[in-house]
């Protein structure tokens, strides 16, 4: 986390409170998965306003038709929220990527991590979070609104 936290890198994260997860869609992960995914790639678009190309690399862990759903609802999802100028002008390229030969979703997956630790456990300043704190440029606290 140290090393990660020394670079120029901007941490983005949703939480989710499984407890909190409506009973009807606590036995449907993929559409919860697709809804929480496109909400905070959408969220990202808009604060950071990009106005180009936007790549989008996921963990291969979706396969077939699941994965052609997926990528056309973030597609959909995460352009919908954006002014409509900004999203005509910005093309969302989704790959995905196998985390055993991929770097960078490897720091994602650690940096995802930490933060369950952190929100799991909440023991502050003996986990990591402290570390990466300053990266965190938006949180999402899907029920208990925005943090930052």
């Amino acid at each position: 986390m140290e090393c990660i936290s020394k670079t120029n890198v901007d941490i983005a994260y949703l939480l989710l409170r499984k407890g909190q997860v409506y009973h009807y869609l606590r036995d449907r992960h993929q559409i919860l998965y697709n809804y929480l995914t496109g909400s905070l790639v959408s969220t990202i678009i808009t604060n950071y306003g990009f106005s180009s190309d936007v790549n989008v690399i996921i963990d291969k862990s979706l396969d077939g038709v699941v994965r052609e759903e997926f990528d056309r609802y973030l597609v959909f999802r995460s352009l919908e929220n954006g002014p409509s100028r900004q999203s005509a002008m910005c093309r969302l390229e989704i790959k995905h990527a196998d985390s055993k030969q991929n770097l960078c979703v490897q720091a994602a997956d650690f940096i995802a991590g930490t933060l369950h630790r952190h929100f799991r456990d909440y023991l502050p300043n003996e986990d990591h979070y402290s570390v990466i704190e300053k990266n965190i440029t938006i949180g999402l606290d899907f029920f208990n609104r925005r943090q930052k």
